[in-house]
């Protein structure tokens, strides 16, 4: 199964590869796919994404995509969401934008139609990498700061200080902190865990990849 992957940065690419490879509890032989931006956000991704789809579907053997972007402070999704989108959503922008990208493409010869699957870690994929460490992290939790109850003791700044020891360190730093952090969700059998308290973000992706298998 080759897989491409395009999120907010290369650690992130890694990062995410190794969450689905928990998840098929298989390696994946991952493709590369042409990124005219060297610098990638989630402010970036919606307007890369036909770029991206178009580079995988035409110009990559891959036939599946996934693509991450942390939420931000932007709003949880939530169950209502999939009967009415909320613009303001990073998991319903994604999904449209993807949707309206996919039924542009045309068939290509000895090659199946793109499947793409979306990561959306709340509030962003610290708090993945956290989990079973940091107790609050959670969908429910988030919402909760969002909405300005108090007892919520983490944001975006003290999850990347809690995993990596500070804000500012190199990306090659980052993706060695970030591997060992999946490892260990991974080989303590936390998936399903993760899973239940990330069900949008990180259940949602779970599901789609597991039925490419």
């Amino acid at each position: 199964m080759k897989i491409a992957f395009f999120g907010e940065s290369k650690s992130d690419d890694v990062t995410i590869k190794k969450f689905v490879e928990g998840i098929l509890k298989d390696e994946i032989e991952e493709t590369d796919i042409r990124k005219r931006l060297i610098f990638r956000s989630s402010s970036h991704l919606d307007r890369n994404l036909p770029v991206v789809i178009r580079s995988v579907h035409y110009s990559s053997d891959a036939e599946f995509l996934i693509i991450c972007s942390d939420s931000d402070d932007f709003p949880v999704h939530i169950s209502e969401h999939d009967k009415k989108e909320n613009e303001k959503c990073r998991l319903c922008s994604l999904r449209k934008a993807v949707k309206n990208s996919l039924t542009k493409l045309t068939n290509v010869p000895n090659k199946k139609m793109l499947k793409v699957a979306i990561g959306v870690p709340v509030p962003a994929i610290e708090a993945w990498l956290l989990f079973n460490i940091n107790p609050q992290v959670s969908e429910n939790t988030w919402i909760k700061k969002i909405a300005d109850e108090k007892g919520v003791k983490y944001d975006r700044k003290t999850l990347k200080r809690e995993l990596y020891g500070g804000e500012h360190i190199s990306e090659v730093e980052r993706i060695e902190i970030s591997l060992k952090a999946v490892k260990r969700v991974v080989e303590n059998d936390l998936l399903g865990d993760l899973e239940t308290a990330f069900p949008q973000g990180f259940g949602s992706l779970s599901n789609e990849v597991k039925s490419w298998n």
